[in-house]
């Protein structure tokens, strides 16, 4: 009886919309009791979207009850509380697999993005099958992104072909979608180094042979010049050209990589030669400066003002 009216009081307390220090004193207690009827109410608070939200969802988190599981990952599309709800589910641990392999097909991608960290984090080499599905057709490059990252950390040779793939992919036509393209890039070279050369290391005949095509793919590309700088530029637009300078960047940096690592970089072949490089840099600067840009302001905004540009630039003149 006197439990009942415990959890009656503090149900009429976080009934109130306000964020008062009742409201979290009635959360901590509720964790404390952590029956099934408190755990119901600690799941009912996570429709605030406060504070006191916060709070309970930590709670539901420390007591790991699998009837949280769904509603936390619903709770992963509200900005107000998806970073508690996502440390929840992650103390959770493996039982909430399976619900957030289904959030990967979430309509929210901030849910997908958060689904895809969270797999890779608790689930181990389960998570690499759906991950790299996520990296095949995730509309969001936020998402694929966050997936390259996760593969790159658990270091399965699985995740090799569709690495390569999205280095292939094509340039898009949009400033925004490029930008997030060339995260992507980035996320998918630093998973390959994480991953590293399988055929070192024990693998099975089916991940040698994998691995083996993987990197004749990623060195034998079918153009020595850049496709964007073949012939006149007239007809690429200024954020196109930006778009190789960033490719020339991921290029130089994979570069620096390879020898720290006493490796050869992995580099399509109209990056491969430092003449080859340098002449890409020269001939889209120039072609910005014909259209009279501002190549210090584009090195600065754009590139981050990155060394190896800025010195091809003045070598030719062109700043």
């Amino acid at each position: 009886m006197f439990g009942s009216l415990k959890l009656f009081q503090l149900s009429s307390t976080l009934k109130k919309p306000r964020e008062t220090q009742e409201a979290y004193s009635a959360v901590v207690e509720l964790g404390r009791i952590g029956s099934d009827k408190a755990i119901d109410l600690l799941i009912g608070c996570l429709a605030r979207g406060d504070g006191v939200a916060r709070s309970a969802a930590r709670e539901l988190g420390r007591l790991a009850d699998e009837r949280s599981i769904q509603p936390l990952v619903d709770a992963l599309a509200k900005p107000e509380i998806s970073q508690s709800a996502t440390e929840a589910l992650v103390r959770i641990g493996s039982p909430a697999t399976e619900p957030l392999i289904s959030a990967l097909r979430n309509s929210n991608p901030e849910t997908r993005r958060l689904a895809a960290e969270m797999l890779g984090t608790i689930a181990g080499k389960c998570a690499v099958e759906p991950l790299i599905q996520v990296m095949q057709s995730d509309s969001d490059y936020a998402v694929r992104t966050a997936a390259a990252k996760k593969l790159g950390d658990l270091k399965d040779p699985r995740a090799l072909w569709v690495i390569v793939g999205t280095l292939k992919l094509r340039d898009e036509t949009t400033p925004e979608r490029q930008a997030g393209l060339e995260r992507l890039r980035q996320a998918a070279s630093a998973a390959w180094r994480k991953i590293g050369d399988p055929l070192g290391k024990g693998a099975n005949a089916l991940e040698m042979s994998e691995a083996a095509l993987a990197q004749q793919t990623l060195h034998d590309h079918d153009q020595d010049v850049h496709p964007r700088l073949v012939g006149e530029l007239t007809h690429e637009s200024e954020q196109d050209l930006i778009g190789v300078l960033k490719e020339l960047i991921t290029a130089s940096e994979e570069v620096s990589w390879a020898k720290l690592e006493n490796r050869e970089p992995m580099l399509a072949a109209y990056f491969k030669t430092y003449d080859q490089r340098r002449e890409a840099a020269e001939k889209v600067g120039a072609e910005l400066v014909q259209r009279k840009l501002d190549l210090r302001q584009i090195l600065a905004n754009d590139l981050g003002s990155h060394a190896a540009i800025r010195n091809w630039w003045n070598s030719a003149g062109l700043l």
